[in-house]
């Protein structure tokens, strides 16, 4: 029996393994956002070069990633069209292991500062690239798996920097950082580059051989390469018309990610995990703010894996909807928890007797986020955009979570100071539940349908009405 009979983890073993070394970028990424989450605790510590940092310093520490992000990005769209996104990741990771190195070896916070900024602008060409090399690797019965794994990769990469920062002073931790990069270097320059990309440059042969290492020497890759043909006669042009700003397929999606980028950013996730050490101490938790952290990035890990066996299963638009429900209810209870902490003193009973419950609510917020609205946008992103449009709307989609992410980042001491704990956590609880209600009104189901069936239903939407 040929080897298409196999079971798909064992018949497209090397279609894991190349999205695997791509996602140890996302890992990186992970690394590069929550860095300052343990880092600036450290920096304040006896010893450091930087005990006397002060809070400002520390948001822009914080928050200055997805300032250069959004620049990432932005020449990511253009590099991922020209140069591949196999090769684009290559190109990058020398950058990225300097940035590591700078902030690791800074003499100054400034220095500091420019290594951030460096990592930032890696991490937003790595978003850009990774979801659409995985996506024109990935076959229909696993894309849901293997896509969702950005946010898998992207939690594991919380989990390290927040467990080694228990450990490790933040210049090794930077270290840390440069030694996983090196690594992903090695590997992701062993992988085939994107099948369909090749296709769409004319270099047939590579293309194949790709899809061979990819599927197997033994599957019959000429209707996969017929079928990407067809796909790419659909999305001629290479330049963008206006017209096709009118262009349901281009439109559409454009909208879609707009909103699924920005609902994920306005539940919190890059502020709380920011400054998630802080959050513990100042709400008055009876759990070590350092094991709550390590506890709370692990249940992201496993929440993110949970949504990759289900996603293929239950769909994405009821995971959305389950997930901002329960985000929303959980940084509720959060609140409340914080709004009598903060006022113990007006109150006859003692809330410290349930220091449990912000581990236990940020356990369920994060697993609730993992869930759907963190790995989501990530999946549908690069599913609902044709080939023509995807690096072009999977760029605007990461520049739009980059702003975002560094508005709700930088806005996170200030509006602390405003609203309270209590105000800010209930603030992006609604914004959460908003999500949700989006969701069930206006986000399309993907599953089990192919790229081309994807693109597709797009306009036939448009034509029934």
């Amino acid at each position: 029996m040929g080897e298409t009979t196999l079971p798909p983890f064992v018949s497209l073993r090397n279609t894991h393994i190349a999205a695997r070394s791509a996602l140890l970028f996302i890992i990186v990424m992970g690394m590069v956002y929550s860095y300052s989450a343990p880092a600036t605790v450290d920096m304040r510590l006896p010893g450091s070069r930087f005990k006397d940092v002060t809070p400002d310093e520390i948001t822009w520490i914080a928050s200055l990633p997805q300032i250069t992000g959004i620049v990432g990005n932005c020449l990511a769209g253009y590099i991922t069209h020209k140069l591949g996104r196999q090769a684009t990741l290559v190109w990058v990771s020398t950058s990225y292991v300097i940035s590591w190195l700078t902030i690791a070896y800074a003499p100054s916070i400034t220095i500091i500062y420019a290594g951030r900024l460096l990592s930032g602008l890696c991490a937003g060409v790595c978003c850009v690239a990774v979801p659409a090399y995985i996506v024109e690797i990935a076959p229909t019965e696993i894309r849901g798996l293997l896509t969702s794994g950005f946010q898998l990769a992207f939690g594991v990469g919380v989990f390290v920097v927040i467990s080694l920062g228990a450990v490790l002073r933040w210049s090794w931790l930077a270290i840390s950082g440069a030694v996983i990069t090196t690594s992903a270097a090695c590997l992701i320059v062993m992988m085939p580059e994107s099948p369909p990309w090749l296709i769409r440059e004319e270099r047939i042969d590579e293309a194949l051989n790709g899809l061979k290492f990819l599927k197997g020497k033994n599957f019959d890759v000429t209707k996969e390469v017929q079928d990407i043909k067809d796909n790419l006669k659909q999305n001629k042009s290479d330049s963008i018309s206006k017209k096709d700003f009118l262009d349901p397929t281009f439109y559409k999606p454009v909208i879609i990610t707009a909103f699924l980028m920005v609902s994920q950013q306005v539940s919190g996730v890059n502020a709380i995990m920011s400054y998630i050490v802080e959050i513990f101490e100042t709400v008055g938790s009876s759990v070590d703010p350092q094991l709550a952290s390590s506890i709370v990035a692990g249940i992201q890990i496993a929440g993110t894996f949970l949504s990759g066996v289900l996603m293929d299963r239950s769909g994405r638009r009821l995971l959305y909807m389950i997930s901002g429900s329960c985000i929303a209810v959980s940084l509720f209870i959060l609140g409340i928890y914080s709004y009598f902490s903060t006022r113990i003193s007006e109150h006859a009973f003692d809330v410290h007797s349930y220091g449990w419950i912000p581990l236990v609510s940020l356990m369920m917020y994060m697993f609730s986020f993992s869930l759907g609205v963190g790995p989501i946008p990530f999946v549908m992103a690069p599913e609902i955009s044709p080939i023509r449009f995807r690096s072009m709307i999977i760029a605007f989609g990461t520049v739009v979570i980059s702003l975002s992410g560094f508005i709700v980042t930088k806005s996170f001491d200030y509006l602390r100071q405003l609203l309270g704990f209590y105000g800010l956590f209930w603030l992006y609880a609604f914004f959460a539940l908003s999500s949700a209600v989006w969701g069930y009104f206006f986000l399309p189901e993907t599953k089990g349908l192919t790229l081309n069936e994807i693109h597709q239903s797009f306009s036939k939407s448009i034509d029934k009405c």
